[in-house]
């Protein structure tokens, strides 16, 4: 029989955390050379779009961000380019310095280390970042009201109280909560000691478990659910990244699965409190059309956060559990095959495609 005791950590401390692999990040895939042209003065807004790492929440973020900047602007004022850094911090950094030096207007960089590196590296072009859970705390502002610098965005930090209970509303007998993250990402650190609180403060035991690698993350889903009757994952993008491995685990040990955004309940997860992403995306799309439009200084720039979320369960993991949902206001996830299972709807999906579609004509006149 395995103890599990009461734990009740400050931010970053290490007691209680069981660790599995490496904490090195994962390897990135071999990277794309960089484009060298300066972009053409032709009265349209170049945008340089600059992800962490890709996952679901991160790439609709990304389509609510295109798809409300082009409403806004009209589809013949505005032009993106989109890379991926792999998870590779250095990757980050360059691509934003590249984006910098080529003369984009605006980066738009989704993920706390896309705006950390991005930040680093570039002094002047303006920031606006997505999918950070906590500006201030990953430094990338000197203030939420006032930021001080050529950063500002929204903060996709869900209602964690409302996650917790939700935890315990999925199983009968909270006899030990695991929470699963990379470890070391600022934003699921975080959302780990938050959790740890309340669940303490609840008399529930918990544990950390801390997965560096897919092999690593795939020994931690297992053991934690040997060890505890709930998981939670808040939001990492590594663990969103191989949600394909929790919902092996799932399936086959029947363990209930709590995440911190619904695209990676969608992925394997049983269900979750989350905020829209698609809408996370549209926000910081307004943000980024006060900068370039109405000449806002972003230095000036209030960070904002979201405020509205809702709660959503996976039916076919409901299913292999034999759970139903405790109350009528979740809502099932269906994902949209033709939307690349990002969860979008399918009208939002023809949208974004059109949209494409038109500016690749575009661009092919030109």
């Amino acid at each position: 029989m395995v103890l599990l005791c009461a734990c009740s950590l400050p931010f970053g401390a290490g007691a209680g955390k069981s660790d599995h692999g490496e904490e090195t990040q994962e390897e990135s895939l071999e990277e794309e050379p960089l484009s060298a042209s300066s972009v053409e003065d032709d009265g349209r807004y170049h945008i340089g779009i600059l992800t962490y790492r890709s996952h679901g929440a991160a790439e609709e973020t990304v389509r609510g961000f295109k798809k409300e900047l082009v409403s806004m602007l009209g589809n013949d004022h505005v032009v993106f380019e989109e890379t991926s850094a792999d998870g590779d911090p250095e990757k980050c950094a360059e691509i934003a310095t590249d984006y910098a030096n080529r003369g984009m207007h605006l980066i738009f960089a989704c993920g706390t280390e896309a705006v950390q590196n991005a930040g680093a590296a570039v002094g002047d072009t303006p920031i606006i970042g997505a999918c950070v859970t906590d500006f201030l705390l990953s430094e990338v502002v000197s203030s939420l009201e006032a930021p001080g610098k050529n950063i500002s965005g929204v903060s996709c930090l869900g209602p964690i109280e409302n996650q917790v209970e939700m935890m315990l509303q999925v199983t009968s007998w909270p006899a030990g909560i695991g929470i699963i993250s990379s470890g070391i990402e600022v934003g699921s650190r975080f959302q780990e000691s938050v959790a740890g609180q309340f669940l303490t403060e609840k008399d529930i035991p918990w544990l950390s478990y801390h997965a560096a690698n897919e092999d690593g993350l795939r020994k931690a889903m297992e053991q934690a659910a040997q060890e505890c009757t709930c998981l939670y994952l808040p939001t990492d993008s590594f663990v969103a990244s191989h949600m394909d491995i929790v919902r092996d685990v799932v399936l086959d040990t029947k363990i209930p699965v709590v995440t911190g955004d619904y695209q990676m309940c969608a992925g394997g997860g049983l269900c979750s409190c989350s905020i829209d992403y698609y809408q996370h995306g549209k926000t910081a799309a307004e943000m980024a059309y006060a900068v370039l439009e109405k000449g806002e200084e972003i230095s000036r720039m209030a960070v904002r956060e979201e405020e509205n979320w809702e709660q959503y369960y996976n039916p076919e993991i409901a299913e292999s559990l034999e759970w139903y949902p405790y109350n009528n206001n979740m809502f099932p996830l269906t994902l949209a095959q033709d939307a690349e299972e990002t969860g979008m709807t399918d009208e939002t999906a023809v949208e974004e495609e059109a949209m494409e579609e038109t500016q690749d004509s575009g661009e092919e006149n030109e």
